[in-house]
């Protein structure tokens, strides 16, 4: 209980002095085998949980007996202890997080153009009003109840592994290295779309994709200086970018038209294409998604139990207004054109019908939000490819965190040569991959959250959803569907890569679960590595 609580427990001294009190001989009596049996896994716990306050006590020791003479029982902190335990510093606190999650869900209203164009105003504007309620709060809440139960690096990785053992948590971190490598890889292409609005920076061919490389490694750069940075980071580019949307909205409302004008029937008009369902709902579970990939952060953060749920709720509410009151005011402008709507639009939207002083705004605040977008989410992904590495996934290589930092370098300098190749592909193509993946993983980490509630009724959560476990289930229950919804829609070359994905989920499992002779034979060791890299400490 005092490890589990973030205490050491006191030095244990005889505190008597006399004679010793007489003890009763268990092997006395008929019964004594029976009392043997019942006390073998009493023993058993007794002595795991010694063996580790006896790891922890060890620097402690000086300070533990001090405090006996004072009669008093020391205490360490959950973060101290985490960081002893992943390397990883405890140093963001829930102002932070806002940042980091804003980037890791939002970064803006850049991307939202393709679910106008494929949907229409009226139904993209539904979608933003309600989705966040039915489908990013119950993701929010999960995060802030799993991480702050489970403060480890590695965020869903380690949750479903807790859950469900390890076969299924090596397919959970396949599929998300995948989905986050195609989603991450977005963020280079998107930077050089919206620089390609001023003339002197319109590239092409090779010039084009060395200036996303340009990009990427200097997020690399920034992230390998440490979470801190990083979030810090996220605060002052997520005031950059909705900056220009805050302008949006301030000179268009004189010329906004009547609301029966510009929002239309949901239905397509005579002559209108018809609603391209799949690209629709993609593109706006994708801008409404992300919530979870903050989980990886857990060992990083000063006070999981408070700094999530707070961070995840303010979030949605900058999230939904960011999103809706520009988006508004945007499409009421070009009401005739809202089906031709397509990846950069809200620059054609300032530069006609407010001035190119605006255009040039928010081209510059599109650049800023793929910086921002890809900085957070690079962040998190070498979280995940850690714990993935810890699982065997990945090379064991990768699970190393640099000391004076604490940030997983290999890992990021690793993803980043990954994202150096995935980056080529086209937008589209890119976001249809990873929202297969993403509703995967995040199908998954519901089935956690609600078997653990079964599973551990007892275990010490310092967020808990304040639901019992069938209104939990309940709840859940309109974000799985949208996750299944997600892996439906798919397109077909989105499907090849996915069963490659969980073949090489299944061979890792087996490379690092089969008998020694079998292992050998494969090329791998029989025993896994626990996912905190050492003793017997695994999630």
């Amino acid at each position: 209980k005092n490890l589990v609580c973030g205490r050491s427990a006191p030095c244990l001294k005889p505190k008597h002095s006399g004679a010793a009190r007489p003890r009763k001989n268990l092997d006395d009596g008929p019964s004594s085998s029976i009392m043997q049996q019942r006390l073998m896994p009493v023993q058993h716990l007794a002595s795991s949980l010694l063996s580790r306050r006896q790891m922890i006590k060890g620097s402690h020791s000086a300070e533990c007996e001090a405090d006996d003479e004072a009669g008093s029982v020391p205490s360490i902190s959950p973060a101290s202890f985490r960081a002893s335990t992943t390397g990883l510093k405890p140093t963001l606190s829930w102002h932070q997080l806002v940042g980091v999650t804003f980037f890791a869900v939002c970064g803006g209203d850049y991307g939202l153009e393709d679910s106008v164009g494929a949907g229409g105003a009226a139904l993209t504007l539904l979608g933003v009003l309600l989705l966040p309620w039915f489908w990013s709060l119950p993701i929010a809440l999960m995060t802030a109840e799993l991480a702050s139960t489970i403060p480890e690096a590695g965020g869903c990785v380690v949750w479903v592994h807790r859950a469900f053992g390890p076969f299924l948590a090596q397919q959970n971190a396949v599929w998300n290295l995948v989905s986050n490598t195609f989603d991450n890889a977005l963020y280079p292409v998107m930077f050089v779309d919206y620089l390609a609005w001023f003339p002197a920076l319109r590239v092409a061919n090779s010039v084009r994709y060395f200036t996303s490389l340009l990009m990427l490694a200097s997020v690399t750069a920034l992230n390998l200086l440490g979470v801190d940075v990083v979030a810090s980071a996220s605060n002052i580019f997520a005031l950059l970018v909705i900056s220009p949307f805050v302008a949006l909205v301030l000179a268009g409302l004189p010329k906004l038209p009547a609301a029966e004008a510009w929002l239309g029937d949901i239905e397509p008009a005579d002559g209108e294409p018809p609603i391209r369902w799949g690209a629709f709902l993609s593109v706006l579970l994708w801008n409404t998604s992300g919530y979870d990939s903050v989980g990886a952060l857990a060992a990083e953060v000063r006070t999981p139990g408070v700094d999530f749920p707070i961070a995840m709720i303010v979030t949605i509410v900058l999230v939904t207004i960011v999103y809706l009151l520009p988006l508004a005011v945007a499409v009421a402008l070009d009401a005739s054109q809202t089906r031709m709507w397509s990846d950069g639009h809200f620059v054609r939207v300032a530069a006609e019908h407010i001035g190119d002083w605006l255009a040039a705004w928010i081209t510059v605040g599109g650049a800023l939000s793929a910086v921002g977008l890809l900085n957070t989410l690079l962040c998190t992904s070498a979280r995940i490819a850690v714990s993935a590495a810890r699982l065997r996934v990945l090379p064991s290589a990768l699970a190393s965190v640099h000391e004076p930092s604490g940030t997983p370098r290999r890992a990021t300098v690793a993803l980043s040569l990954v994202l150096a190749v995935a980056c080529a592909l086209p937008f589209s193509q890119l976001v249809s991959i990873s929202m297969l993946f993403y509703g995967a993983t995040t199908f998954t980490e519901f089935l956690a959250l609600l078997w653990l509630r079964e599973r551990e009724p007892a275990t010490i959560r310092p967020f808990r959803i304040p639901l019992d476990r069938w209104k939990l289930a309940l709840a859940c229950t309109p974000a799985m569907l949208l996750c299944v919804l997600l892996v439906l829609l798919a397109p077909y070359e989105a499907w090849v890569i996915f069963m490659l994905s969980c073949a090489v989920g299944t061979l890792s499992y087996l490379r690092s679960h089969t008998p020694s002779w079998l292992g050998a034979w494969c090329g791998g060791a029989a025993r896994q590595r626990p996912l905190n890299g050492g003793g017997d400490e695994g999630c």
